[in-house]
């Protein structure tokens, strides 16, 4: 093959690589027009977005595990951190957001609780974003306290997305691809998260239940439908670019931000 045919070869690759993630992007619909609730348009995050109106900078700090820090899971594509950021900046321009990323892989509530001083209070945050998957609320409300405690931040909990199943034929009980895995925990953490928000008197967005609304309410196969679950992950537990998407999607209205990001 000569080396004009190889260009060529690359471009038409790259150019249909583009048009596919831009098709399926623009196909996630993660909290549909019918299902988003009273709840989901009233609840935002007024003292941090006051304070961009007026000008002023704001700092957050996101704390959590895997799902928070960024990895590989996303293939170098932004995640849900950084999406946010991106959002932020394209209202209100630059250097207004400072976004510190405290996630930290594998971790859980009571790993958070050990770093908090080190890694959010010392920042004197004005917005601190948590979400951990181990369903500890004992630890995860000691964070909540001890960040209001000591800064004046507001607090946003964040609920795990699905653990969603594999192709695994021989697994006992049989499991369906793509549908969420039988028996997981996750639904169960998402309500007492959601529980411990109302205690506090905090706002939660609940991925968890947007996640299963939104894979109910689309027609398709499992694994072939971008609005679905098993397209949204990097592997049963991990979300990868699109999931991280359908993350952002699910935080912009706390923000009053788009949906859809103009990149």
């Amino acid at each position: 093959m000569n080396k004009a045919l190889r260009w060529t070869s690359a471009f038409y690759l790259f150019f249909f690589l583009i048009l596919g993630a831009r098709f399926l992007t623009a196909g996630i619909n993660t909290i549909p027009a019918q299902m988003e609730t009273k709840e989901m348009k009233q609840v935002r995050v007024e003292r941090l977005l006051s304070k961009l109106a007026k000008g002023e900078q704001v700092t957050i700090v996101t704390l959590g595990d895997s799902n928070t820090e960024l990895t590989f899971h996303t293939r170098g594509c932004l995640n849900w951190v950084g999406l946010l950021q991106e959002a932020l900046f394209e209202k209100y321009g630059a250097n207004r957001v400072i976004m510190i990323n405290a996630g930290c892989c594998g971790e859980i509530a009571s790993g958070g609780l050990m770093r908090l001083d080190r890694d959010v209070i010392r920042f004197n945050p004005d917005l601190v974003i948590i979400c951990y998957w181990d369903g500890d609320m004992g630890p995860l409300k000691k964070i909540v306290q001890g960040i209001q405690s000591s800064t004046k931040a507001e607090v946003l909990l964040r609920t795990p997305n699905p653990i969603v199943a594999t192709n695994q034929p021989q697994t006992t009980p049989a499991v369906v691809c793509g549908k969420e895995w039988p028996g997981s925990d996750k639904g169960e953490a998402a309500k007492k998260i959601v529980a411990l928000g109302k205690e506090l008197n905090i706002p939660v967005v609940d991925h968890y239940k947007s996640w299963m609304e939104a894979d109910a309410f689309h027609d398709g196969p499992p694994v072939s439908n971008p609005n679905k679950l098993w397209l949204r992950m990097s592997d049963a537990f991990h979300p990868g670019p699109l999931g991280h998407i359908a993350f952002y999607r699910d935080l912009a209205p706390f923000f009053g931000l788009p949906v859809k990001l103009s990149t």
